[in-house]
């Protein structure tokens, strides 16, 4: 380093920190102390955010790093260096705690402030040289505790690492509420899609447009449509095959210029085929599982295959681009409805059983499918009507008789224009939140190097320079008389 602001000096980790030391021997071992595994610290934030466990240090005095209030804990193991789990160690038990065998812990000899070593450690440069020092087996790398302490730093005098800090605080404080509220919007956007579904299945969507346009179902298209329902109704096994037990209440009202259906009438509904696990191979033509849907997307990271020549026995089981297919076993996860739209590179695979083809019928626009198969409405009936606690499942009949809105040709593809054209506003946004968030992380790198360049806060000159401070906590440290080392007091 070149160039200090007067007053700074470098200096070693080594010359500033006392590393991995170890509670005193002499501390009662029935002294109840905080317990802070790796999860305990909050990559995001840099903090303990977990200090529930609480053990008799007998307990956790053997085989567990020791450290103290006031304490940087840095994780040595990747990837959780990587990532930033550095915190310094505030509010422990009796001020001790006993924790993961991956912290390196390094306490400050009084040089430096605990904070101004947390900051310079936890910065994203720093630990990407870190990264590059790692030894270690691929998945069981770490930084070794040399690189540490030979890490150089700019050391301010003790005065201004306070207002250095401070300031750091501040502005830190402001970044951490843009990044709250700009997280936000990743969870508005979900919300801003149902919405407009919501308005595109009763009807509000495209209300003004309808009004002006005059365009409405005939009265024969109706009739047609209701012969439809009540076919597709009788056809079905079970319970729930007529109109009075179909859920028409639980959806929202519709207009009058609309038909009332359910998907069975809007959509030609294939159930794939139970394959044999024995003719399954590791190449030819792909299986399309459940394990293969995801919300939105094929994922193939799971492939079973047919033999080309096997497969052109089920030539009904082929499934086609465009064709919307459903995951009909644990149908929700925590990311969404399992359904996806075929794209062409995923075109040519077989259906398996418990996933559904949906094409649409001379009713429905499969556009207009999709959309509606993505709606609250789907999602809640597939929520209510799923059957089984270990193993949700929903049956081909129950997806059949989800009541289903059925607009003229004509007005299906103005709603379809209108969602695509709000989705793709919203998407833009969330881009754009997605972009200031990154934009907010590298303000907070660009800060935190204009400090450690001595740029951030005014310097004072009445403040005592580091190479003084550090000469003297040195000479201090070896007059004092030199502790015993023991094996300590027993429970």
């Amino acid at each position: 380093m070149s160039g200090l602001p007067r007053g700074w000096v470098e200096a070693t980790l080594e010359d500033l920190c006392e590393f991995n030391p170890k509670h005193d021997p002499e501390t009662d071992r029935g002294t109840r102390v905080s317990f802070i595994p790796m999860p305990a610290v909050d990559d995001e934030t840099g903090a303990i955010v977990d200090r529930s466990a609480i053990r008799p240090l007998s307990e956790v005095w053997k085989g567990y790093t020791h450290f103290a209030d006031a304490d940087v804990i840095f994780a040595k193991i990747t990837p959780c260096m990587e990532n930033g789990k550095i915190a310094v160690a505030r509010d422990l038990e009796n001020g001790m705690a006993c924790g993961s065998t991956e912290f390196h812990v390094l306490r400050s000899k009084g040089a430096v402030e605990p904070d101004f070593i947390w900051r310079f450690l936890r910065q994203r440069s720093y630990r990407q040289v870190a990264e590059r020092s790692m030894t270690g087996a691929v998945g069981q790398r770490r930084v070794p505790k040399p690189f540490l302490e030979g890490t150089t730093l700019p050391l301010p005098p003790l005065a201004e690492q306070k207002r250095i800090v401070a300031k750091l605080d501040a502005l830190n404080a402001k970044s951490a509420r843009a990044r709250t509220e700009l997280a936000r919007i990743e969870t508005l956007v979900s919300r801003y899609k149902q919405a407009v579904l919501s308005k595109a299945f009763s009807g509000e969507l495209t209300r003004a447009w309808r009004e002006s346009s005059g365009v409405a179902l005939s009265a024969s298209e109706k009739l047609a449509v209701a012969k439809a329902l009540q076919r597709a109704l009788s056809s079905r096994r079970g319970a729930r095959t007529n109109t009075h037990q179909v859920e028409f209440n639980a959806v929202p009202a519709i207009p009058g210029s609309w038909a009332h259906a359910v998907i069975g009438v809007g959509a030609d509904m294939t159930v794939g085929f139970a394959f044999k696990s024995e003719w399954f191979r590791v190449d030819g033509v792909k299986l399309l599982r459940g394990a293969n849907i995801a919300p939105k997307a094929i994922d193939w990271s799971e492939l079973k295959c047919l033999d080309a020549l096997r497969a052109q026995e089920f030539a009904r089981y082929l499934v086609e681009e465009n064709d919307i297919v459903l995951a009909m076993d644990r149908p929700v996860i925590s990311t969404g409805l399992k359904v996806a739209r075929v794209a062409k590179q995923d075109a040519g695979c077989l259906l398996v059983q418990r996933v559904t083809r949906f094409r649409a019928s001379e009713f429905i626009a499969q556009d207009f499918l999709w959309w509606f198969l993505n709606s609250q409405v789907f999602l809640a009936h597939s929520l209510h009507r799923a059957t089984g606690s270990d193993l949700p499942h929903i049956s081909g009949d129950d997806i059949a008789t989800c009541p289903l809105p059925v607009p003229p040709l004509e007005e299906q593809h103005e709603i379809v224009r209108r969602i695509e054209s709000a989705f793709a506003k919203i998407d833009r946004l969330a881009k754009e939140a997605k972009r200031a968030l990154e934009l907010v992380g590298r303000l907070d790198d660009a800060i935190l190097a204009k400090a450690f360049r001595g740029e951030l806060v005014p310097q004072d000159e009445n403040d005592e320079p580091a190479k003084h401070l550090l000469a003297r906590i040195r000479a201090e440290r070896e007059a004092a008389p030199k502790g015993k080392r023991g094996r300590g007091a027993k429970a």
